[in-house]
């Protein structure tokens, strides 16, 4: 490390500025060791000759996928910049891919999508609209499930602070108040003409108390589960 410190500010006087460590190592503690080190000496020391992102070309084990995974699972989490894996593999891309994406999530937050009107497909005026709650993993089951069905269609998210559909009900976040509320408040009357819409099946309650409170529209009572939307739309919207 300290040649590889040497050889970083040297660069840096000669112009070069955008760069990256490749720390050698020969394991994986010692890698984690090296990373651990680099990082708190430029975060909290301000050292600049270590403030730059690393890249780590991962020594396959023999192929062994899992010894593979957990050397770039400990990259992700801590501290890696660039981390070249020795082999492709779509499952276990879609593990590491999943756990970037998810590493700077609060546990304690729900992962919640903006609450607005959404375009499914290329939707008309008079194109069906369906409500569900702001929950990241509902509204992209819902919208995939409508998406599959083969028509285009409005999908409302009204804000339920990233709850599921039950659990929003269940704190009064989802109901027939709070969806009419809240299709008055982006004027939802205006954008389309079809004056019909679609509530998940598990909330099946909340019908006659959004009718009330969205004067003219008459509303559906869904499916209780996203994978019958595309049987319910075919049957009953087409």
């Amino acid at each position: 490390m300290n040649e590889l410190v040497l050889f970083t500010a040297k660069l840096k006087t000669d112009g070069f500025n955008d760069l990256l460590l490749n720390f050698q190592s020969h394991s994986l503690s010692e890698q984690l060791q090296i990373n651990s080190i680099a990082r708190r000496a430029a975060i909290k020391n301000n050292y600049k000759p270590l403030g730059y992102p690393s890249l780590t070309f991962l020594q396959a084990h023999d192929h062994d996928l899992l010894e593979d995974t957990v050397g770039a699972v400990t990259e992700i989490c801590k501290y890696g910049g660039i981390c070249v894996l020795p082999s492709f593999d779509p499952a276990q891309l879609a593990a590491l891919i999943t756990l970037r994406l998810n590493i700077y999530t609060d546990p304690q937050k729900p992962i919640q999508v903006e609450p607005k009107l959404y375009a499914v497909g290329e939707p008309k005026p008079d194109s069906p609209v369906f409500v569900t709650t702001n929950f990241s993993l509902t509204y992209f089951i819902v919208s995939g499930e409508i998406e599959n069905s083969g028509i285009s269609a409005w999908l409302l998210v009204p804000e339920c602070e990233g709850m599921s559909v039950l659990t929003a009900w269940a704190a009064g976040k989802f109901s027939g108040v709070t969806i009419g509320k809240f299709a008055n408040d982006i004027k939802l009357d205006d954008q389309v003409t079809n004056r019909e819409i679609v509530i998940p099946g598990f909330v099946s309650q909340i019908s006659g108390e959004l009718e009330e409170n969205m004067p003219g529209w008459k509303v559906h009572v869904g499916p209780q589960d996203a994978a019958d939307l595309e049987s319910f739309i075919k049957a009953r919207l087409n």
